[in-house]
């Protein structure tokens, strides 16, 4: 368990000093501000992915499980919004961008409720892990759909670019790409299947 903790903590404390690097260094910047605001859900869901290995009961877990989860709803937007203004798209994406907006506020507003995540139970050797409600398998497919979209955006901008700019894209792909299937491993224990979160480091 010290092992999930530990990788909770240095993903929350890099994305914090990353998020406030990037915005410091142009907060008038809209790039910057998205960046900012990206890190900034990767950190919340971070620290609180810090704590709930160390929950001593099952109320203090599944509180920790519910706030690491407002992290999580909005990564894939902000992240799709940084992208679409990184690559400056947004104008004529910004339908599905808020769209993704209402949908992570309206699952946000049911994250601690039953229907989002209706407890949490021992999982295999851990002693305590999500019991998904049955608004968590929509969280999932907005989760992957944005993300893939993203993703998707950058790959074809990647072929039509040149110079400095397809470089960005390629090492922006790289880190994102990385960064969702390591995150991707925490899901699988949702569905009983017996794949640790491995790769959350």
């Amino acid at each position: 368990m010290l092992f999930y903790a530990i990788t909770g903590l240095i993903n929350a404390l890099a994305s914090t000093f990353l998020g406030l690097f990037v915005f410091f260094k142009n907060r008038k910047a809209k790039v910057n501000q998205t960046f900012a605001l990206f890190c900034l859900s990767v950190a919340v869901w971070s620290y609180a992915y810090y704590f709930w290995p160390s929950a001593q009961d099952q109320a203090s877990a599944l509180f920790w499980f519910r706030v690491l989860h407002i992290g999580a709803i909005f990564i894939p937007i902000c992240y799709l919004h940084f992208v679409l203004i990184w690559l400056n798209l947004y104008r004529n994406k910004k339908r599905v961008l808020k769209l993704g907006y209402l949908a992570a506020f309206i699952l946000c507003a049911f994250s601690f409720t039953p229907l989002f995540i209706k407890d949490v139970a021992p999982k295999f050797s851990l002693k305590y892990w999500g019991e998904p409600g049955i608004l968590y398998h929509f969280f999932l497919f907005i989760f992957f759909i944005y993300a893939i979209y993203a993703v998707y955006l950058l790959f074809k901008h990647y072929q039509q670019s040149s110079g400095i700019k397809r470089s960005q894209i390629k090492y922006i792909l790289a880190g994102t790409i990385i960064g969702y299937l390591g995150g991707a491993t925490n899901y699988p224990l949702w569905y009983n299947i017996p794949f640790y979160p491995i790769g959350n480091w």
